[in-house]
């Protein structure tokens, strides 16, 4: 599915083996910052190189395999390999590696000969993808084009210099005199050239004009000029697949520059004809869908150019946020708020640096000031740390290396809190009750691209990426053996805060409760149990017996035992849907609690606190009995207690938000589960109110509002497209729901997109490929769409089958 100039690697190998170190390559190179945006935008970590040696063995095909080992044996080649390799790695890239090849200039004498010459023309060419036209660039092709003899390498190497002063030079009054130098060197090469390759070259040339008569903005002599080329094409007489890539190529090349022209001179008839002309030979190329995206805007047709734009945002890498602004201001224009905010963030993470992504987003967050100071930080990343301009790390840094997270979210600082009471060496009993899931720092990764923080263990961490508030993890993590219970518990709950359950486990072993003494030690040991049983939610239910067998220990303080009590009544209700052993962990439960509002060292906010927990809780007995009376009755003693905290620190401050925000939640699903529609979202908007920036919380207003009589299926969509742009939480679930409420709604493009999206994040979702084989044609990839769903199921049927 390659475009054209991705094919020019294909070339490059065959030349190389068939030892051709003078026949003509591709006349366009991509520049050096294609790699690396390809790299960024795939997520494929593994091919991340630099050279052709680190890439894994077993994801290298043949031809990567002889690229290697020539690079390999790099200075045992000869000048004809040495050519072909050096041609090889600007096909793919790797211009940095050229240098290797040919670390200094070809002296201008010796470049008589042609291979040596090609050698001399293949270093310059990739200083500039490298450098531009920096000194040594300028000296690179000084060699060849000073003083030119009559080689195909001088002729192209004099054309390619005009070209590019006219094109990057403060001044381009000597490119005319190199192009006609360069028309020159052709004329004195006919005897010397096949007549394929010297027609070839002379349109290479005739193109090189077109584009310096356009940049005079002589549009006449550039159309005439670019007919020449036309017609010199015309006359080829491909004989072998190279010669065919070549005349493609040039084709897709000058038909390039038929649609820019035509642009310019408004001659809308040869604009379409062109762009008719580019679709058929090279539909897969991100500036053939954008030349289209912008005529059907030039024209009006909204519609069209959203698709169109969405198209070629896919088939990047260069010019991928380019097209995503284009799709921005289509979708504004069609009154697709939320999802152009979605498609500008999506711009934004794509090329951080970019004043263009940058204020474009920071116009549609112009009411939204928290995330646009993140787009601000974001945008302006530490040199010296470059992932802090990386969009997620600014929202939730607390969970790559317990950095600054600026996201305003209730839970984007967690672990920060939990550093910060270890740093000072205790906890307050009082706690958050926020459980983040097991695989949040892992989609978190993952949905960044910032692969490098995707560790198992902190001390895993390279160094380069480490605060100093990591580093002092590491070394409480690394004194953990011989710490104290109550350091261990502090360290503990701040590794998994951060997403390191497995390390809690690892670092503390099972010790039976008849073998603990001591209050610390219980609670360390519970501890172990709550982040156990919270690791296997979703694949097992591990039953906390221990954290059951401590609540009866003599040594258990009363606040630890209120607190396992509580626990036990919600797993009972969720897991074993035992009413009598809910109920019994109920009555231990407000045992205890009597107990402690009755302690006056407890103050008045964290009594309030512990009761308003406890109705929350342990309305599971009253639920499992489906008394709705008594249920209601304790919800709204939660509730009035929730509202009634006073907080006087703004740690205080935070827990009552955090606790009115999780009742208000469990309320809005009794309301529901009552079949109290309007109740339950005028509570849901309140949970909204508390934290807007909370991704479950938009996707439950998504909710509320298909449970109306006669639901706004688009405004829906709307709310789970915040679910998605909140992410890393059901980021993937987001974008599904938001694509099936879009197709429902008759928006076929915004739903094709938003199921690729998700497809994106989760490829395994086949309730997501089902949905983008659908609507695929709309965002015209239904073949594609149709070839991922029915591998998707065939291969989802193969793991089904027994001893498959």
């Amino acid at each position: 599915m390659a475009p054209v100039h991705a094919r020019s690697a294909l070339l490059a190998a065959r030349r190389f083996e068939r030892r051709d170190a003078v026949g003509p390559r591709f006349g366009m190179s991509m520049p050096a910052s294609f790699r690396t945006l390809l790299h960024q935008e795939s997520g494929l970590r593994e091919h991340r190189v630099t050279n052709p040696t680190d890439l894994p063995e077993r994801l290298a095909g043949a031809d990567w395999r002889t690229l290697t080992a020539a690079f390999v044996r790099k200075d045992e080649l000869d000048s004809v390999d040495r050519v072909g390799l050096a041609y090889w790695l600007i096909a793919v890239c790797l211009h940095s590696c050229v240098l290797e090849v040919v670390p200094t200039d070809v002296a201008a004498d010796e470049c008589a000969d042609p291979v040596l010459a090609n050698l001399q023309l293949a270093r310059a060419t990739a200083l500039f993808a490298i450098e531009g036209l920096s000194g040594r660039t300028h000296a690179a092709y000084a060699g060849l084009v000073d003083d030119p003899v009559p080689t195909a390498a001088h002729a192209q190497a004099v054309a390619a210099y005009g070209y590019l002063l006219a094109r990057h030079a403060a001044s381009d009054a000597d490119s005319a005199l190199h192009l006609g130098r360069a028309a020159l060197l052709l004329k004195r090469l006919v005897p010397d050239l096949s007549a394929f390759d010297h027609t070839l070259l002379t349109a290479r040339l005739r193109l090189r004009e077109s584009m310096h008569a356009e940049r005079a903005h002589d549009l006449t002599r550039a159309t005439a000029v670019l007919a020449d080329a036309d017609a010199l094409i015309a006359t080829l007489g491909p004989e072998s697949d190279e010669d065919r890539l070549l005349v493609l190529e040039m084709r897709r090349r000058v038909l390039d520059r038929r649609v820019d022209i035509a642009v310019k001179s408004g001659d809308r008839v040869t604009e379409e004809a062109a762009l008719a002309d580019a679709l058929a030979i090279d539909p897969t190329d991100i500036r053939v869908r954008m030349q289209l995206a912008q005529a059907a805007e030039r024209a009006g047709d909204d519609d069209t150019a959203l698709a169109g734009y969405l198209h070629a945002a896919r088939l990047g890498p260069y010019g991928t946020a380019f097209a995503l602004l284009g799709a921005v201001g289509a979708a504004r224009r069609l009154g697709h708020g939320e999802f152009a905010r979605v498609l500008a963030e999506r711009a934004f993470r794509t090329a951080p640096r970019s004043a263009r992504t940058r204020d474009v987003l920071l116009e549609l967050c112009a009411d939204d000031e928290p995330m646009a100071e993140v787009v601000r930080r974001a945008a302006a990343a530490d040199p010296g740390r470059p992932h802090t301009g990386n969009w997620h790390y600014r929202m939730y840094a607390a969970y790559f290396d317990l950095g600054e997270s600026l996201s305003p979210g209730l839970y984007a600082d967690l672990p920060t809190l939990a550093y910060r009471f270890a740093e000072r060496g205790a906890a307050p009993e009082t706690n958050w009750q926020r459980l983040m899931p097991p695989a949040f720092r892992a989609n978190l990764v993952r949905e960044s691209g910032l692969h490098e923080f995707a560790v198992d263990h902190p001390a895993q961490l390279p160094a380069h990426l480490r605060t100093p508030a990591w580093d002092q993890l590491c070394a409480w993590v690394e004194e953990f053996p011989d710490a104290d219970a109550e350091r261990r518990h502090l360290t503990a709950t701040v590794l998994f805060r951060l997403g390191f359950g497995k390390v809690v486990l690892d670092l503390l072993p099972p010790v039976p409760v008849a073998e603990l003494t001591d209050p610390a030690q219980l609670r360390l040991r519970h501890w172990r149990d709550v982040v156990a049983y919270v690791g296997g939610v979703g694949t097992a239910v591990i039953t906390p017996t221990a954290s059951f067998e401590i609540a009866d220990h003599p040594a258990c303080p009363t606040h630890l035992r209120f607190v396992i009590a509580v626990f036990a009544v919600v797993f009972h209700a969720r897991e074993t849907r035992s009413l009598d052993e809910a109920q019994a962990w109920r009555d231990k439960a407000e045992e205890a609690l009597t107990e402690l509002l009755a302690d006056d060292r407890y103050s008045d906010f964290e009594k309030k606190m512990m009761e308003s927990r406890f109705y929350r809780s342990v309305t599971y007995v009253p639920f499992l009995r489906k008394d709705r009376e008594q249920l209601a009755r304790e919800m709204d003693r939660a509730e009035e207690l929730a509202r009634a905290l006073v907080p006087t620190t703004p740690y205080e401050d935070f827990l009552a938000r955090e606790n009115l925000r999780a009742c208000l939640e469990s309320r809005s699903k009794e309301a529901f589960g009552f079949g109290d529609t309007e109740l339950g979202r005028r509570r849901v908007e309140e949970v909204l109110t508390l934290d807007p920036y909370e991704p479950k919380t938009h996707m439950e207003v998504a909710e509320t509002i298909l449970l109306a009589e006669d639901p706004d299926i688009y405004a829906a969509a709307e709310s789970y497209l915040r679910t998605a742009r909140l992410g890393p939480i059901a980021t993937a679930r987001g974008y599904a729901l938001a694509a099936d409420c879009f197709e429902r709604a008759g928006q076929p493009v915004l739903a094709e997109d938003c199921y690729l999206q998700a497809l994106r994040v989760d490829p395994y979702a086949i309730s997501a490929a089902r949905g983008w084989r659908r609507v695929g044609g709309a965002g015209g990839m239904a073949d594609l769409a149709e070839e991922y769903a029915a591998g998707l199921e065939d291969w989802g049927a193969r793991r089904q089958t027994p001893g498959s």
